[in-house]
């Protein structure tokens, strides 16, 4: 495989920089292979206008829904032609990128594929980076003089992080493997947190989607490699949560390798920067503060919408879950305290680079992220789902390197593209990978082979054979057992709403309204295991509302009729071979049956039956109530109630308790509709 380096010297000076026809230009060093390098000029294909009326307009196209009012007025408007033009010029727009490199000469006579190094490392300047054009469009460029070549493409940044180098910065008793040592040593374990996050506040046509477009492809993961991939998931997806659990994790010597950010992405004005900046230099006693935050005012700055970490239960009326800006700096330095070395964002402009301070990837790299895989422009959901799936599939399956994973979810993209509006959308080059290890230059390179175990999971021996056996790695682990039965569950928005109502208000009521059908029951059993299995807790209780009628000797003291633990969800191998398994982040969930019966039992025409009903309902409203202020002053439980009523009937009965309302419906129906109970 060929290799070819191109290096950025800086952004050329425009004589006239007022001029909307001036085109960018870098001066650039071209290297192929172990040959000597030349100069070469990379000039813009595009004009900086035709950004937002070429690529802008494209994919704000892909990214809508498909029947939204906007997106049905624009085709009745525009047709199809237009759609057809656009993609006309992004294909010319790659053709352009790929002559400007002239290597017709330089490579090999017989290359089939060939790796091309984008690097920069004027980055940290104020000049547009020549990582804003769109490398990526080269993988699917064929050229007339070698059309069988195949290319990829990984974007380098040469910048200098601001924290110390990962391997300097943990004392020797707390430094985890490497990512790569992981991918090499089949014994070690993967370590992977997922943060998801979902803007509740749009419904109908506009309403976000699924919150499965990561969990999904990694709990698929997971089963494939049993328990060698330990997968958790912050709840709620908030900014502080996240810090608190890297926080708890890290007290317990136990660091991720990954982390994936399932949520969207913005960039606005930094309006806040002045301030910030100005309290900062007035508390370090800084001189010229306030020139400074005049000059960086409303700076164009990357943002990640988190979910918020504080909601107040209502009394009355229905409440969507609320979100909450967090400047992607703050998020990176969260990152680099607790030494996080690669970092996966679905989330839209998350790789976008007009200059250094509207590219979240560099942020991430500047502060020492070693690996930063996200989107370089609009992105649709469904491109994005095809590309988890491939990339998760390369790099923690086959154990390939981020730039090769990321290579096989663009190939993915392209043979099964994202469909809109009756055709198929050309949009696989918006996933990008950037990288700050600079390759050293050589001549063409091998392929290498794949990881202990990759060869594994394509193995036809047998895992009981007397070398296997001999290995630490087939040694059952927690989780071997759930993994390979179990069917997993598609996390949908009304699941996500679920999760953040428990983990605010730690008391919810879940109701199916009576709808037929509705299988609550085994959704919240689908449910349980996935928390059991992503540490969320570390024991279920099942109770039915009638237990807590019953006295006791001594006073809140419940004995559950079922009891499931991550213990017997994993097997009872765990229990041998794993003797420091890693704690649960809570402790119990509490689920009661049959509560609606018992709090609320209506009139029968027996009077001696209904002063029992009525004994017993007294008496388990006692024993909730003393249960459920339990709970909320341990703060290590939640408490979850399965009935059929609707919001009115839970403020009626069960208030007090000051949990929550959820109905279990689909995210389809409106805010109004949820809110009144249908």
């Amino acid at each position: 495989m060929d290799v070819i380096y191109v290096r950025s010297q800086g952004l050329i000076k425009s004589p006239n920089p007022s001029s909307n026809q001036a085109r960018r230009a870098w001066f650039a060093t071209i290297a192929i292979n172990d040959r000597a390098e030349f100069a070469a000029t990379i000039v813009d294909p595009f004009l900086e206008s035709e950004y937002k009326t070429v690529f802008e307009h494209y994919l704000r196209d892909s990214d809508r829904q498909r029947w939204s009012p906007e997106v049905m007025s624009m085709i009745l408007e525009q047709g199809v032609d237009d759609i057809a033009h656009l993609e006309h010029l992004i294909r010319v727009y790659g053709d352009q990128l790929w002559r400007l490199l002239t290597l017709e000469k330089g490579l090999s006579p017989n290359a089939t594929e060939c790796h091309l190094y984008i690097i920069d490392s004027q980055e940290s300047g104020d000049s547009p980076s020549i990582h804003c054009l769109a490398w990526e469009l080269l993988e699917g460029v064929r050229s007339d003089w070698m059309p069988g070549l195949r290319l990829r493409v990984t974007r380098i940044s040469d910048v200098l992080p601001l924290t110390p180098p990962l391997r300097f910065s943990r004392p020797n008793a707390l430094l985890p493997h490497s990512f790569a040592s992981v991918q090499a040593d089949t014994s070690l374990d993967f370590h992977v947190l997922l943060v998801v996050a979902r803007d509740f506040s749009r419904t109908g046509a506009e309403r976000d989607p699924e919150p499965d477009l990561a969990q999904w492809p990694l709990m698929n993961v997971q089963r494939k490699l049993r328990s060698r991939m330990l997968l958790e998931v912050v709840r709620p997806g908030s900014r502080e949560d996240l810090e608190e659990h890297l926080k708890l994790r890290a007290s317990q010597g136990m660091y991720f390798h990954l982390v994936h950010f399932d949520l969207h992405g913005r960039i606005m004005n930094d309006e806040c920067v002045c301030v910030n900046m100005f309290l900062q230099a007035k508390k370090t006693k800084t001189k010229n503060c306030i020139g400074t935050d005049l000059s960086r005012h409303g700076v164009q700055t990357p943002w990640l919408l988190f979910a918020s970490q504080n909601h107040v239960p209502r009394s009355h009326g229905y409440q969507v879950p609320q979100t909450h800006l967090a400047k992607a700096e703050a998020v990176a330095q969260v990152l680099a305290r607790y030494k996080i070395e690669n970092v996966v964002l679905n989330a839209c402009l998350s790789a976008y680079t007009q200059g250094p301070s509207t590219s979240l990837a560099h942020i991430f790299l500047q502060h020492g992220i070693y690996n930063v895989s996200a989107m370089w422009f609009y992105v649709h959901w469904q491109t994005v789902s095809t590309y988890l799936e491939a990339f998760y599939e390369e790099l923690l399956v086959w154990c390939k390197d981020f730039h090769f994973a990321a290579h096989r979810g663009r190939e993915a993209i392209r043979q099964k593209p994202t469909s809109r509006i009756g055709r198929d959308y050309e949009d696989y080059f918006l996933c990008v990978n950037y990288t700050r290890n600079v390759p050293v230059k050589s001549g063409p390179v091998r392929e290498p082979s794949p990881a202990p175990s990759a060869r594994s999971q394509g193995s036809t021996t047998s895992n009981t054979s007397v070398t296997s056996f001999m290995r630490k790695a087939s040694v059952p682990r927690l989780g071997d057992q759930f993994i390979g039965d179990e069917p997993l569950i598609r996390m949908q928005l009304h699941l996500l709403e679920l999760e953040y109502k428990l983990m605010t208000s730690r008391v919810v009521y879940a109701s199916d309204l009576r709808r037929p059908g509705s299988k609550l029951a085994a959704t919240i059993d689908q449910m349980v295991s996935m928390w059991l299995n992503t540490n969320l807790v570390d024991e279920v209780f099942y109770y039915k509302a009638k237990d807590f009628a019953r006295p006791r000797i001594l006073p809140g003291a419940v004995k559950p009729r079922e009891k499931r633990t991550r213990a017997t969800n994993g097997g009872y191998l765990q229990l041998l071979f794993q003797p420091k398994s890693v704690r649960a982040l809570r402790q119990t969930l509490h689920v009661v049956y049959n509560v609606d019966t018992v709090v609320a039992p209506g009139y029968l025409a027996d009077p001696a039956r209904n002063a029992d009903l009525e004994r017993r309902r007294f008496l388990a409203q006692a024993g909730l109530q003393r249960f459920a202020e339990r709970l909320h002053a341990d703060r290590h439980s939640y408490l979850l109630f399965l009935g059929s009523e609707d919001a009115q009937w839970w403020r009626t009965y069960l208030q007090h308790l000051q949990g929550e309302w959820w109905v279990h419906l689909p995210w389809s129906y409106t805010v109004h509709s949820r809110k009144f109970g249908m």
